[in-house]
Order: C-alpha cells, then structure tokens, then sequence
C-alpha cells in the first residue's frame, strides 16, 4: 500500500508539472506578444491569441502555484523563472490599475457614449433610457442597419440628437442568419461636418468635426475589421484608419468605436502612435466590453475611446443593451 500511495504521489507530481509547463508556455506566449506586437502580424492566430494577453498573468500564477506544489527542496528553484515571468506579466497590467483623474473647476466637459448594435440587433430602446440617462453630446453607433436609420429619424431621437452622420447597412435577416455590420454613424447635439473616410476598409471608418461651443474638435468614428476576417484585412483596416486619423494629428481628436482590438494589439497601438492618442480606459480598471451576450462575464475590451491630450477623462463606464453582444461606454471627457 505505501508503494502504491507513492506511485500516486509521484503520478500527481508529474501531472502537476506537466500543467504547469503548459500554462508556463501560454504565459511566456501572451507576454511576448505583449512585448514583441509585431509578432502578431505573423499569423492571424497570433492576433486573436493576443487579444487575452492579460489573462497571460494568470497562467504565470497557477503554473508558479502547481510548480511549487510538485516540487521540493532545491527542486524548488526550478519555479524561480515562472515567478519572474509573473512578475513581468504583472507590469504588463500596469495601465489596468486604476486611478481617478477628476476635472478642474470650470473646465468644458463633453459626454460621449458608443457601442455596436451588432448587425442592428440591439435595442433601441432600451439604448434611448441609456442615453437619456447620461445625456451625451455625441453618440457613436457601429454596425447600423436601414431600420435602425429609420427609428433614428424619429421625432424622439431627432429631439435628442438632431444631427447625424455616417452609413447604414442591409437588414439583419433571420432567415439566412446573415447581419451586415457595415453601416457606421455619428448622432450629436451639435452640428457635424464630414471630413471623409477610411479607404478600402471592410466597414465604415469616418472622421467628422464636431462643432462644440468654443472647443470643435475631430471624431473619427471607428470599426476595423477584426483577425476573425483574415490577418491581411485586419491589418489593412488598422493601416488606414490610422493615416484617416493620422491627417489629424495635432489637432483636438477623439477616436471612438469598435476597433477589433485590445490595448496589446499592434494595430491599436499603432492607431495610438501615429494619431497621437490615448485610450481613456487606462487607469480605469478592468473593462472588458465583448462578449456580452453570454452566461459569462465579457471577456476582452476591443470597444475604445482614444483622445488627445486636449482630453481628460473624468467618467468611464460600461452599460448594457439587449439584443448586442457589446457593451456601450460612457465617457465623459473634460476639455482644455
């Protein structure tokens, strides 16, 4: 029996081990995409693998925890690379730690609320409380349907938000299960006007100005492709959103929308450097926006608001609407 119970012993030593190798390769995997992104042009697996880079520090802890667990004595030293791994994934979640930048007295504020109705599915009425709730001054909608363009013009909509801009898409059918996620536009209570769109993107990416009392300023509305469309698309959307929001660069700019992509992405990052941007969700805790027509929690934030430095977040929220499989955000952004 005792040599039975030590042949069970060392059976879970060695499963235990061979869990933590695994996890181990998965940590190191997603932190050097992290580190290196331009790997993630590589492959489009690699793309999508980087969209949960962050949960990389989750492998480095478990795979610390059974390899301690499986080991003892100056085997025990053999954990010491998985505990520098969790600790360089650790620095990796810096700008997920949160903070609470609050406006200066008597500074301009600006509310601006986006999210993606997904092929038009989401409820519109349901995103009219929303809105009535948080009062933006600009909306941005992804993935916009003719019937939703028709509900739009509505005299209730018109009253909240009578000036529009942007494209609709065919009407989601459910006989064939085929939603067209093309249409892109722009809802606010001041005047717009176009400053023209992304080329050759899968859907619509448009810049327009915002004429807002004393401060106007540049919205690009936002919806690359993402990898789940081929590695070259979704490189391809990144690339010329970036140059429709580079021409901007230096002026007062917010980026907003579904951009397909994490805070570890390289397209997003790119998009950040070349627009001189920043996303208003650093500093803000965790807030991960898709899938959120799930029996479990969203899981990724591929849906941003990216500003100039004219901008200073001061509110950052997620809200929910039937019927889409994003959650909106809540911006408010202090203006200097």
């Amino acid at each position: 029996m005792v040599k039975a119970a030590k042949r069970r012993s060392g059976r879970g030593r060695r499963l235990r081990l061979a869990v933590s190798t695994v996890l181990a390769l998965i940590g190191a995997t997603l932190l050097l995409l992290t580190l290196v992104p331009e790997l993630q042009s590589r492959h489009h697996w690699l793309a999508m693998a980087a969209s949960f880079a962050p949960y990389g520090w989750l492998c480095w802890l478990v795979a610390a925890l059974l390899g301690l667990a499986a080991t003892r004595g100056r085997a025990r030293l053999l954990v010491l690379p998985l505990g520098l791994g969790l600790a360089a994934h650790s620095l990796v979640l810096l700008p997920y730690l949160p903070d609470t930048p609050t406006a200066s007295a008597g500074q301009t504020t600006l509310n601006l609320v986006a999210i993606n109705l997904r092929f038009g599915l989401g409820d519109l009425d349901q995103l009219a409380v929303e809105i009535d709730r948080a009062k933006p001054d600009v909306v941005v909608l992804t993935e916009v349907t003719r019937s939703n363009a028709k509900a739009l013009r509505q005299k209730a909509w018109r009253d909240r938000l009578p000036y529009r801009m942007g494209t609709t898409g065919d009407d989601y059918s459910p006989t064939t299960g085929i939603g067209d996620a093309g249409g892109t536009m722009v809802l606010a209570r001041v005047p717009l006007t176009g400053l023209g769109r992304a080329k050759d993107t899968r859907f619509t990416n448009l810049a327009v100005r915002v004429d807002l009392p004393d401060h106007p300023f540049v919205l690009v509305a936002a919806h690359p492709a993402n990898p789940q469309h081929g590695l070259n698309p979704w490189l391809r959307d990144g690339q010329s959103l970036a140059r429709l929001a580079a021409a901007h660069a230096g002026e007062p700019m917010i980026i907003a929308g579904d951009l397909n992509a994490t805070a570890e992405h390289l397209t997003l990052r790119e998009l950040e450097s070349m627009a001189g941007v920043t996303d208003t969700a650093t500093g803000r805790g965790w807030h991960p926006t898709y899938p959120s027509d799930r029996w479990y929690p969203p899981l990724i934030q591929i849906d941003h608001v990216l500003t100039s430095q004219q901008f200073t977040a001061t509110r950052f929220e997620s809200f929910r609407v039937a019927g889409t499989d994003h959650l909106g955000l809540l911006v408010e952004l202090a203006v200097s």
